[in-house]
């Protein structure tokens, strides 16, 4: 388990550095936070400002490179609380992280579904919805992984605690 954890998260690593490499276009003193400016529009008029600016095919192709992404953090995250819930005894703790592991697989679907709803919007088709439905999903998606990083961090510690404790 420990392999796949460091290879998915070292290939997570590397793909995050293409994807900052890439969309190095995308920050600027109006966009400040990038892509995710870009994803958390309010409306399809200040997305197409943006695809302005910036270039409909340099935002397709981050987006298509995001793909990538998605598969990468998804596992890593997925292969962290597996390797957590494994060390659990307690039923109860086993469940939580189960529940977590099912989080991460949401947190890549949401993923997904945002990036879906962005190239219908740089390709020529976007409207209001799909715009509100990529600011959404990605709403639901951070939270989402930040309670899954906190997760995999408290457990953690809590693993090495308790193995302390046995010694």
């Amino acid at each position: 388990m420990r392999k796949k954890i460091l290879y998915s998260g070292i290939l997570s690593l590397l793909v995050l550095l293409a994807l900052r490499w890439q969309g190095a276009a995308f920050y600027s003193s109006q966009y400040p936070m990038g892509i995710i400016d870009f994803e958390l529009m309010h409306h399809f008029k200040d997305a197409k400002m943006m695809i302005d600016i910036v270039g409909k095919r340099t935002m397709q192709l981050n987006v298509t490179i995001d793909f990538v992404f998605i598969v990468c953090y998804s596992l890593f995250f997925f292969f962290c609380c597996k390797a957590l819930m494994d060390q659990y005894q307690n039923s109860r703790f086993k469940t939580i992280g189960f529940i977590f592991l099912e989080l991460c697989v949401l947190v890549g679907i949401l993923d997904l579904i945002e990036n879906i709803a962005l190239l219908i919007t740089l390709g020529g088709y976007g409207s209001d919805l799909s715009v509100l439905i990529s600011k959404w999903a990605a709403i639901c998606k951070f939270s989402l992984a930040a309670l899954v990083v906190i997760y995999i961090i408290t457990a953690s510690i809590m693993v090495q605690i308790i193995s302390k404790k046995k010694v």
